[in-house]
């Protein structure tokens, strides 16, 4: 009896995960796991700065915006500017995801309703604590390389921040539009 249980369980698990994961299965569900697991989704890396910023680590908090030898100077004060706004919350920052857009990053960019063909995802976040309003900020976050999805098996992504902005602000970064 017990045998059967376990095989029940566990069959009813693997139908659950692949219900979340669509049941596309050209898209590399074993792939998407990867990500989730490892942390590597563009929420996953969100979290990880905010995480930073309430403990005060401005390093850390910076480490996971990187930059590059080709970014502007108008980013990398964008960059330094952002940072010391979010870390003025304080210790009781806290955020909710208010919504992501997906991009395709192949070809020609465009937004997509299916993430797991997306090379950049542009997430809406609020953003509140120690007493300030709630501000809403862009997250955009970005496949270094690009992704090209179906076009390449699907490989496992790596999420990096590339630009944080509020809204109503122009990004420095991903400057398509839809």
């Amino acid at each position: 009896m017990f045998d059967v249980s376990w095989r029940l369980g566990l069959t009813l698990t693997i139908l659950a995960l692949l219900a979340g994961l669509g049941m596309n299965l050209s898209c590399g569900p074993a792939n998407r796991l990867i990500e989730w697991f490892s942390g590597q989704t563009p929420q996953a890396q969100i979290t990880r700065y905010l995480a930073a910023i309430a403990e005060g680590d401005r390093g850390a908090a910076l480490a996971l915006w990187p930059t590059s030898d080709q970014d502007n100077a108008e980013l990398l004060a964008r960059r330094e500017s952002v940072t010391e706004a979010l870390l003025a919350y304080g210790p009781r920052l806290e955020h909710r995801i208010l919504g992501i857009e997906w991009w395709r990053t192949c070809c020609e960019p465009g937004v997509i309703d299916d993430p797991t063909n997306a090379g950049f995802a542009r997430v809406r976040v609020a953003v509140s604590g120690e007493g300030k309003p709630e501000l809403v900020y862009l997250f955009d976050v970005l496949v270094p390389g690009g992704y090209w999805g179906d076009a390449a098996g699907n490989p496992v992504r790596h999420w990096a921040i590339v630009d944080v902005y509020r809204e109503g602000e122009t990004p420095l970064v991903w400057i398509w539009k839809e």
